[in-house]
């Protein structure tokens, strides 16, 4: 049913004992490689699948420990239920940065693996359990790992030398023609060991990180049908300087909304450009609304198709690799993401009557709830600590039509107001403690840098140091 193969230095029965009782099938293949260095793993595996009777291989390392038992099955199942798999591990990534080192950023890793180090057993959980099933990755670690040989289209290359990237190559290079590769968490391990980088480690790395050069990043955290980008921006001069920049290229899948009267005769032939003005019951006569007249074109003409959706800003930095920071956070079911949180008890929430009051007495007047004395004792209590100080925002797509159907009915009232954007940024952390909503808030991931283009900050800014900064995109 299933080969196992492994590489030892020297072979130990009782690990052999531990594999065959394990599995739960006295019928497997086992297929020892003793090396005391003679080969590679690259050529040691490849040996395996050579050597292997059966069509699915497993191959682990020798300092294991099974928790599960009957996990042959398991696999089985997998590649049964799976056909479009050639590949299984217990841990990877949907992320490859162009260091190679898939650990980096770890809200794209998956998986459970246990340790035991000097006495000490820990669970280092990468991700929730996803049961019985399989999460795409682009790669897996070679702890542990089946494949599939009708499946693979590729062995393991035998100029990755030495016990480092075989599995990460092996994998990653599968992935690239089209197999499909995925961790799951219904079989556990415990690694016998904590994993340590080496100089012949860092001399591998830097040559997978060279042979991908090309190709590297690659980020299958969230597919353009999964997430997309909307930009409000209202100078055209400024659309043409990010695109010539590639300042949101990072970001996928984005459009730029054009906000206000100014020209666009420049801009609005692009594809990722959408002019609110040229769309019916349009909010532009109201500036001080900012991009809260964008969002409303969004919703009213159902512009939206994707799952998640960023709405941003345009004077903002973000993290290069901002996407497979916040997937993890949509992946485990988070209704929103802000970004800027700003400390709740500070009287600039909503004890600053200018900023807050029309907002406040709308939703006492449609909703006959005096919200204002459910927040100060939520934050009194400190079941809230924080709020989202800016508009930027990101929704899943059915949470932001429900965020824009509870603020129709007072859209009339603070569209006048000329604290309108004001009132935009404080509804977002009101509207998710009202409908209990699971709005997280991150910082460091995304910069806003407050250009008050429509002047209702009431502070200078340097335009110009500003932009530079813009242009930069870093954020510290």
């Amino acid at each position: 049913m299933i080969t196992i193969g492994f590489s030892t230095r020297k072979l130990d029965p009782n690990y052999v004992t531990q594999l065959e009782k394990s599995c739960g099938n006295k019928s497997v293949q086992i297929i020892p490689i003793e090396n005391e260095g003679k080969y590679s793993l690259s050529e040691a595996y490849n040996m395996i699948l050579e050597q292997a009777e059966h069509e699915i291989v497993v191959f682990c390392h020798d300092d294991l420990e099974f928790d599960t038992t009957g996990w042959v099955y398991k696999i089985k199942s997998h590649f049964d239920k799976n056909p479009e798999y050639g590949i299984i591990g217990l841990a990877g990534s949907k992320y490859m940065p162009k260091s190679g080192m898939w650990w980096e950023v770890q809200p794209t890793m998956y998986g459970i693996v246990n340790h035991k180090h000097e006495g000490k057993k820990w669970e280092s959980k990468y991700s929730k359990d996803i049961k019985n099933k399989i999460e795409p990755t682009l790669m897996v670690d070679g702890l542990f790992f089946a494949v599939h040989k009708q499946r693979i289209k590729t062995n393991f290359d035998e100029s990755v030398t030495g016990f480092h990237f075989y599995d990460v190559d092996f994998s990653f290079r599968n992935y690239l023609q089209g197999v499909k590769v995925g961790v799951c968490t219904d079989i556990r391990v415990t690694h016998l060991s904590i994993g340590q980088t080496n100089e012949k480690w860092e001399e591998n790395r830097k040559i997978f990180a060279e042979k991908y050069q090309d190709i590297l990043p690659v980020d299958i955290t969230l597919q353009e049908k999964e997430l997309k980008t909307f930009i409000f921006v209202h100078d055209q001069s400024l659309i043409k300087l990010f695109e010539e920049n590639g300042k949101f290229k990072n970001l996928k899948d984005y459009t730029y909304v054009f906000l206000g009267s100014r020209p666009c005769d420049e801009v609005e032939h692009l594809s990722n450009v959408i002019i609110a003005r040229n769309f019916e019951g349009n909010l532009e006569d109201y500036p001080k609304l900012t991009s809260f007249s964008g969002w409303y074109i969004l919703w009213k003409h159902k512009l939206i198709d994707s799952e998640y959706v960023n709405l941003f800003e345009y004077d903002i930095n973000y993290v290069p690799d901002f996407v497979p920071h916040i997937s993890k956070m949509l992946y485990d079911k988070q209704d929103m993401i802000g970004y800027i949180p700003f400390p709740a008890p500070h009287q600039m929430f909503i004890q600053h009557a200018p900023f807050s009051e029309t907002l406040l007495n709308c939703i006492r007047k449609t909703y006959h709830v005096d919200i204002k004395k459910h927040l100060l004792q939520a934050i009194n209590e400190s079941k809230i600590t924080y709020w989202s100080s800016t508009s930027n925002t990101t929704f899943r797509k059915s949470v932001f039509d429900q965020y824009m159907n509870w603020m129709s009915p007072m859209i009339d009232e603070i569209k006048v107001d000329p604290n309108a954007g004001h009132l935009h940024e404080r509804s977002i952390t009101i509207f998710a403690t009202m409908r209990n909503k699971k709005l997280i808030l991150t910082n460091g991931f995304l910069k806003h840098y407050q250009m008050d283009s429509h002047k209702t900050q009431g502070h200078h800014v340097d335009e110009e140091s500003s932009l530079k900064g813009l242009l930069e995109n870093k954020v510290q």
